[in-house]
């Protein structure tokens, strides 16, 4: 499958990067799938693409997402009819996709979206991703990924059990600031230690950007942040996402500032009105979020 950012191989001219995060959206509900198109034309500047025809579309499996991103043809049944946007200044194109007119994830389940692009010169990119969409009604717990102790490390094995307890009553959401990793890898951690599944967000960031402008196609900066997860925007569309697990006081203040309960393992120095302190990932797996 491919990742959250895809290198699209080319010539001496260089390649595309084509970046897509994991989606989320409710039964009845919409996703509106953001993704950034850079090209990286002498493997020094990755510049914004502007104006480049992208096509979303939403497939049953990852089977039949990666037969589509190789042109090759995918039954009715296993896909949504595509939606086309051109990509704006700084290289983002976004659709809104109904969930309830969505043939395919028209009820809970985990799909899979397909980003791609093949210029006028035929050169093409794709980039698949999970798209999950959940009840509302079910409740969801927000973990911060960068939290989680590493495979091999002291205390993963509880770190997962505990994460599975929780994983029988809630979905789960996964946050991270490490955003150099793909969500390949990211997943493939979760899958190979043993941790529910569910769809890794980046924490809230600004990113710069290199964009050319002018007569002079003089590069400049520009920073936003559309890419990354709002926890605000989230409990709009899951009222029942009120608790974050951390360890740190930066997520712990964050979780607080959306209006959620916050669980700390291990930190008990971190204080707020609504934190639980819990002394371990093994005293969380035991007791559970109670």
């Amino acid at each position: 499958m491919l990742s959250l950012m895809s290198l699209g191989a080319g010539g001496c001219g260089g390649y595309y990067i084509l970046t897509v995060p994991d989606q989320l959206a409710k039964t009845g509900g919409r996703v509106v799938p953001v993704a950034r198109l850079q090209r990286n034309d002498f493997f020094v500047l990755a510049l914004a693409m502007p104006g480049q025809p992208m096509r979303f579309g939403v497939y049953a499996t990852a089977a039949a997402a990666d037969e589509a991103a190789q042109n090759k043809p995918v039954p009715e049944a296993l896909r949504s009819p595509e939606r086309v946007c051109r990509g704006d200044k700084i290289g983002y194109s976004a659709v809104e996709i109904p969930m309830y007119e969505n043939p395919i994830a028209n009820r809970p389940g985990k799909y899979y979206l397909k980003v791609a692009l093949q210029d006028y010169e035929g050169e093409q990119i794709a980039a698949i991703v999970p798209l999950y969409v959940w009840d509302p009604a079910k409740s969801v717990v927000a973990v911060d990924l960068d939290a989680l102790p590493r495979e091999a490390f002291p205390h993963s094995d509880q770190a997962a059990a505990a994460m599975r307890k929780i994983a029988r009553k809630s979905n789960i959401i996964y946050l991270t600031r490490n955003s150099k990793a793909t969500q390949h890898s990211r997943h493939g951690r979760l899958d190979r230690e043993d941790f529910p599944d569910g769809p890794v967000l980046l924490w809230q960031r600004k990113r710069w950007h290199i964009v050319r402008s002018g007569k002079l196609r003089i590069p400049k900066i520009i920073i936003e942040s559309r890419l990354d997860s709002q926890l605000g925007q989230l409990k709009l569309d899951f009222p029942k996402l009120s608790l974050g697990i951390c360890t740190s006081p930066l997520a712990a203040k964050a979780f607080v500032r959306a209006g959620m309960e916050c669980i700390v393992v291990g930190n008990d120095w971190v204080k707020g009105s609504t934190i639980r302190h819990y002394k371990s990932w093994q005293d969380l797996a035991e007791r559970g979020v109670e």
